[in-house]
């Protein structure tokens, strides 16, 4: 029997929870395999994103409703209770009973008759007590309210705190708990952004165009776009639009030779790619061979014949490569911490000692790079998180180490040319540093590097 939006959504919670699964594939594997409506995917969409956002608010509220600690639940019941008090608090469009007799269904079958008269009562002394029940202000305690109010991890709001206003904070957390759309890159070597969107909304979608990149539409997340005809004979890749901005600042030319060090699953590759009219010479490597699989197969369906997928460590890519690139790009692991509102599962695996391993990693291979590239070469260092450590820092500690690399201003393109007078003074000293609540986009960073002598 097919599962209700409502029992996915439970089981993709679950393997998030006992399996360490990624919501985001977990998701996309349940709706390739399944035919539901696209009411039902926006469900499922809803409420899997939507528990994990707002988790920390809901067990503060369980805990107030439970007679027995949360910690000693079933797993099943505890999913069951989170995402039905999800829908009680946080979704006023579904029917109060709807909500509980739906949530007493999934924990008879995923529990037993006195799980199932657990998760009816905790659930109706919810609605007898909603209204005196509260979750804390941010004029009664900032910390509490950013961490449970808003959901975030305690130490990830402290943090912050240590290195941004208390409203700078606020934003970036109330960002991260907002509905996402989806953001794709138009494949130009295939057809332009205008063709796209009017094919688009052939299909019945509805894509608007994207903030900066010129190549970037954005429609809603639930969207069933990857049955599409589309996108499975590659008009378009699946991308932040943040993300797409690395490959306009690289500003990669025709001919040349380009290394990607950290490639997988390949979407600043292909980019790449496609900003040099599949031309360039480009070699992207992951350490992992499966991801390299996930390079080859986005390459064959965008139709990109320029990229050469090879698995290695890009801290040792031996003498073949030596000198080798004219432009390098080195999006490096990181602490993830700019799309934790498309990725909410992520703020709950991260931890504060994840910031130097990753920053010492980091260091690692830009001392690498340095040696890929030739003289006169581009390099663009890239993250997708926030932090100093990892971003500012990191280029500033590489930049000491190595007297040969300057700062190189970015390209004047019209990728850029949306930003505001501050992000455009700190382009032409080499660097931009995309905030999540100022920018509307994932949270990224890119320093743009030239190495001394001439190519």
């Amino acid at each position: 029997m097919a599962k209700t939006a409502r029992e996915a959504a439970l089981c993709i919670l679950h393997a998030v929870a006992a399996e360490d699964a990624y919501a985001n594939i977990e998701m996309a594997k349940f709706l390739a395999a399944a035919s539901c409506s696209r009411q039902d995917a926006a469900l499922l969409n809803q409420l899997v994103y939507g528990v994990l956002q707002r988790q920390a608010a809901l067990d503060y509220l369980l805990a107030k409703l439970c007679a027995k600690p949360l910690a000693k639940l079933p797993l099943w019941i505890l999913l069951i209770l989170r995402m039905s008090l999800f829908q009680l608090v946080y979704m006023d469009k579904i029917p109060a009973s709807a909500a509980v007799n739906e949530g007493v269904k999934l924990a008879k079958k995923y529990g037993h008759a006195g799980t199932a008269g657990l998760v009816n009562g905790v659930l109706r002394s919810y609605l007898r007590q909603s209204e005196v029940l509260s979750l804390p202000a941010r004029e009664q305690n900032l910390e509490d309210y950013l961490s449970i109010t808003l959901s975030h991890p305690r130490w990830l709001v402290r943090y912050l705190l240590r290195n941004y206003d208390a409203d700078a904070v606020e934003h970036y957390c109330l960002y991260n708990n907002q509905a996402r759309s989806l953001s794709l890159r138009t494949n130009t070597l295939q057809m332009q952004r205008k063709a796209l969107a009017e094919a688009l909304r052939i299909e019945g979608f509805t894509p608007q165009p994207g903030l900066f990149a010129p190549e970037a539409l954005r429609l809603p997340r639930a969207s069933m776009l990857f049955a599409t005809k589309l996108f499975q004979e590659g008009a378009f890749q699946v991308q932040d639009e943040s993300s797409m901005l690395a490959a306009h600042a690289l500003d990669a030319q025709p001919s040349s030779r380009v290394l990607d060090l950290c490639a997988a699953p390949g979407g600043k590759t292909t980019h790449i790619a496609q900003l040099t009219n599949d031309a360039a010479e480009i070699h992207a490597f992951d350490i992992h061979p499966h991801k390299v699989a996930l390079i080859e197969e986005n390459c064959r369906r965008l139709g990109i014949h320029s990229v050469q997928a090879l698995a290695a460590d890009g801290r040792n890519l031996g003498p073949s490569h030596h000198e080798w690139a004219d432009y390098l790009l080195l999006d490096a692991p990181c602490s993830g911490l700019g799309v934790l509102g498309g990725r909410p599962d992520l703020r709950w695996r991260k931890q504060e000692s994840d910031i130097a391993k990753l920053a010492a990693l980091a260091a690692e291979l830009l001392a690498a790079a340095a040696d890929y590239l030739r003289p006169g070469g581009i390099l663009l260092f890239s993250t997708c998180t926030i932090t100093r450590e990892e971003n500012q820092q990191a280029v500033a500690r590489f930049l000491a180490a190595r007297p040969d690399f300057s700062l190189q201003a970015f390209p004047e393109v019209p990728a850029f040319a949306g930003f505001d007078a501050a992000d455009a003074a700190n382009m032409a000293q080499g660097f931009l540093q995309i905030l999540p609540h100022k920018h509307h986009l994932d949270g990224f960073f890119m320093a743009r590097l030239r190495k001394g002598g001439q190519q």
